[in-house]
């Protein structure tokens, strides 16, 4: 029976100590990078900015991989670009006013990365613009850069400056995969929550999400002694479009409606889809005087506005209703909507297509 070779110290060559030390370094470093990412993704379970999240994965790049500078780009779909968002080790205000165009052949190329990284020696001509740009404004030495991407869809890019040190690729790739998936939750839950505050047809806010902002709005106009105006608005005679032209007709009314609204009213005011065919608008430190020139502007608008339906014109005009809380006020929001709401009526009950405040109708009955 053969014997089995005892392994000494003094038996082991020079060449097996040096590779057992290089794969010993090689693994501490993979642990740390391991811990390094458990530390990252133990911070992503919290509520935080998506910057914040998204630093928190580049701090954890940097103790896994040693990379210390490095930058995180997110893809605009609106503008196709690729729009700084964070960084370690730069200026991150200059990050974040760089916006890079890109062209589809470009993302394409982009996207490659993904399978071919630059760590490997490959490269397309998008990452050889791309890497003398940066190496410009960024003065990078050794430019490198992996294409965050979900199912095939490019979202952003991981550009970083190559440590001196033997990186680890499957750190990197794995840093990279939890930058994007951080990104595409970001949007997603970003998407979901606009969702609950928009009205499905208009794009305006709804209901529920204008009572909020107005009780917000009148606790902060009593606080700090502020007025506050609210206009109510009603469409004139819609039921006639909905009868004579059906239901999906109106629906394009309306839509065409509340984009024309949304460009009337000023960006400090809130705009809602309140029920059908009546919409709300919150005025923040507005007094009666100017809620009233406002709604008059947007009454004559409106009569001036018409609408192609079916190859026949359709001429707009509506109803409005103005109602201000003067800060010696103790009402409530509740109140306040339906004393709008009481000077609409008013304003139908005189011919339709004009305004009326609630203080009017007072003086009025008094």
């Amino acid at each position: 029976m053969p014997t089995k070779k005892k392994i000494t110290p003094e038996s082991v060559t020079t060449s097996e100590r040096a590779e057992n030390a290089a794969l010993n370094e090689r693994m501490a470093t993979l642990n740390q990078g391991l811990l390094s990412l458990y530390h990252a993704s133990a911070e992503l379970q919290f509520s935080k900015p998506l910057t914040a999240l998204l630093k928190s994965i580049l701090r954890g790049l940097k103790s896994g991989t040693g990379i210390s500078r490095a930058v995180i780009f997110i893809k605009e779909e609106a503008s196709f670009s690729l729009a700084g968002c964070v960084a370690i080790g730069l200026n991150e205000k200059k990050i974040q006013d760089m916006n890079i165009l890109l062209t589809v052949d470009e993302e394409t190329d982009l996207l490659k990365t993904c399978q071919t990284p630059a760590f490997s020696g490959q490269s397309t001509p998008a990452q050889d613009r791309l890497a003398k740009l940066f190496e410009q404004e960024l003065e990078f030495k050794n430019v490198e850069m992996v294409a965050l991407e979900i199912r095939d869809h490019l979202i952003g890019l991981m550009v970083y400056e190559k440590a001196p040190a033997l990186l680890h690729q499957e750190i990197l790739i794995i840093f990279s995969r939890q930058a994007a998936l951080t990104i595409e939750n970001a949007r997603l839950f970003a998407k979901v929550e606009e969702m609950a505050i928009r009205d499905t047809l208009t794009g305006l806010y709804n209901r529920r999400y204008f009572h909020q902002i107005l009780d917000y709005e009148l606790n902060r106009a009593k606080r700090y002694h502020q007025s506050l105006s609210l206009i109510f608005i009603d469409l004139d005679h819609f039921k006639e479009i909905n009868d004579q032209f059906g239901h999906s007709v109106g629906d394009q009314f309306l839509k065409q409606i509340a984009q024309k609204l949304s460009s009337l009213f000023r960006t400090t005011d809130l705009v809602a889809r309140y029920a059908g065919d009546e919409f709300v608008a919150i005025l923040p430190a507005t007094a009666g005087e100017g809620a009233m020139i406002l709604a008059k502007r947007i009454q004559e608008a409106l009569g001036n506005y018409q609408i192609m339906v079916r190859g026949r014109t359709l001429q707009v005009s509506v109803s409005i209703g103005v109602d201000t809380y003067e800060s010696s006020e103790g009402i409530g929001g509740v109140t306040l909507i339906d004393r709008a709401d009481k000077a609409m009526y008013e304003a139908k009950a005189h011919g339709r297509n004009c305004v009326r405040s609630y203080q009017e109708v007072q003086k009025a009955l008094a």
